[in-house]
C-alpha cells in the first residue's frame, strides 16, 4: 500500500534532505579557543622561557638577562589566566608566578640560599624541589632589579642562582607545552571533552564553561589584585603591593592581561560581541594612558582616580561579556582555583 505524500509532508521531507547540518556553537567555540588562543599562548611561552634560559646561560649578569626576562614575562601574561591542566599540575602556575607574596618569603628564601651558597643550584632536578619562593619570575625579579640582590658579578653564586631560576622556568615551560600539545594531551582533553582519550570534562559545555570561568576570573584578578592591591585605601595607598613594580611592569601587566582576555573572548564568542569590543578598547586605552609603569603614582589623588577608573571599567566589562559570550553559549563562571588567593 502506498501512502500519498501530502504537500506539507513533502515539504518536510525536502527540507530534511536539503537543510545543512547546523554547526554546534559550543564545539565551534571550543575548537577556536583551543586552537587559536590557548595552544599558541602555550607555545609562545615555551619559546620565550627557553630563550630566557639560554640568555642567562650565556651571560647571567642583570643587564644581559633583563630583555629576555621581560620578553618571557610578556609571553607569560598571555597564558597566566588559564588555571587548568598542565599549568596547574605540580603547582606550576604558582611556582612560575608566586604573587602576591604577602609574607615576604621571596627575599628571605633568596638571601638564605645566597648566604649558605646552597649547592642545589648546580642540580636542576634538586632545584625543582626547592621552595617556590626561590623560583619563578618574582624570585628572578628580585635578583635582577632589587638593590639587595642585583649587584652581583659574573661567576658569583648569585649568577649561578639566576641561571638555576631561568633554567627551571624554561624546563617548566617545555613540560607545559609538551603536556598540552602532545597527542592525547590537554588540548585534546579540552577540545574533545567526553570523547577524549583522557577525559576530564564530560561534555563540550563543561570544557567551554571551564574556559569561560578562566576569562571572567582572569579579569577579576586584574581588577582585585593588579589594580586594587596597590590602590590600598585613599588614606594609605600601597604602591609597593603592585605586581612586578621592581621591574616597572605593573601597568604593562594590566594591559597585557586585558589584551589576553580580549583574545580569549574573541575566540569564544559565537556571534557579535561589539559591546564587549568597545569596552575592551576603552579599558585598554585607559590602562595604557596611565603612564605609571610601577603604579607609584597611586599616592597622588588624580593618578589614583585614573587607576580606580580602570578597575571600575573592568567591572562593567564583566557584565558585557556575560551578555556577549556567556549567555549565547549557555555557560556561567564557576569556581576557579585562584579564587580566594
Amino acid at each position: 500500500m502506498r501512502f500519498p505524500i501530502t504537500p506539507t509532508l513533502g515539504l518536510c521531507l525536502s527540507l530534511s534532505v536539503a537543510a545543512p547540518v547546523l554547526a554546534d556553537p559550543l564545539q565551534d567555540a571550543l575548537t577556536r579557543t583551543v586552537d587559536l588562543h590557548a595552544t599558541p599562548a602555550v607555545e609562545r611561552f615555551d619559546q620565550a622561557a627557553t630563550a630566557l634560559s639560554n640568555a642567562a646561560a650565556a651571560d647571567c649578569t642583570p643587564e644581559a638577562v633583563k630583555p629576555a626576562y621581560n620578553a618571557a614575562f610578556d609571553a607569560w601574561m598571555g597564558l597566566q589566566h588559564l588555571h587548568m591542566g598542565p599549568l596547574e599540575t605540580n603547582g606550576r602556575i604558582l611556582t612560575i608566578a608566586f604573587w602576591p607574596d604577602k609574607k615576604g618569603l621571596i627575599p628571605r628564601a633568596l638571601a638564605d640560599m645566597i648566604a649558605a651558597k646552597d649547592p642545589v643550584v648546580q642540580d636542576p632536578q634538586a632545584f625543582s624541589q626547592v621552595s617556590i619562593a626561590a623560583r619563578g619570575f618574582f624570585a628572578l625579579e628580585y635578583m635582577l632589579y632589587d638593590d639587595a640582590f642585583e649587584g652581583y658579578a659574573a661567576g658569583s653564586y648569585s649568577c649561578e642562582l639566576v641561571q638555576a631560576i631561568t633554567h627551571d622556568l624554561g624546563r617548566m615551560a617545555q613540560v607545559i607545552d609538551a603536556e598540552w600539545t602532545a597527542p592525547d594531551g590537554f588540548s585534546d582533553t579540552l577540545r574533545e571533552a567526553g570523547a577524549a582519550a583522557k577525559p576530564h570534562y564530560l561534555t563540550p559545555q563543561e570544557s567551554v564553561q571551564a574556559l569561560y570561568t578562566m576569562l571572567m576570573s582572569g579579569l577579576e584578578d586584574t581588577k582585585d589584585k593588579r589594580i586594587a592591591r596597590p590602590l590600598g585605601t585613599f588614606d594609605k595607598p600601597r604602591p609597593t603591593r603592585a605586581e612586578a613594580y621592581r621591574s616597572g611592569r605593573s601597568e604593562r601587566n594590566v594591559v597585557l592581561s586585558l589584551i589576553a582576555a580580549r583574545d580569549l573572548a574573541r575566540t569564544m564568542a559565537p556571534g557579535d560581541m561589539s559591546a564587549s569590543e568597545e569596552m575592551f578598547a576603552e579599558v585598554i586605552g585607559l590602562a595604557e594612558a596611565l603612564n605609571d609603569p610601577d603604579f607609584s603614582g597611586v599616592i597622588e589623588p588624580m593618578q589614583r582616580l585614573k587607576t580606580e577608573i580602570v578597575g571600575q571599567r573592568i567591572e562593567a566589562l564583566l557584565g558585557a561579556l556575560a551578555n556577549d559570550v556567556g549567555l549565547p553559549l549557555g555557560v556561567s563562571a564557576g569556581f576557579n582555583a585562584s579564587d580566594g588567593d
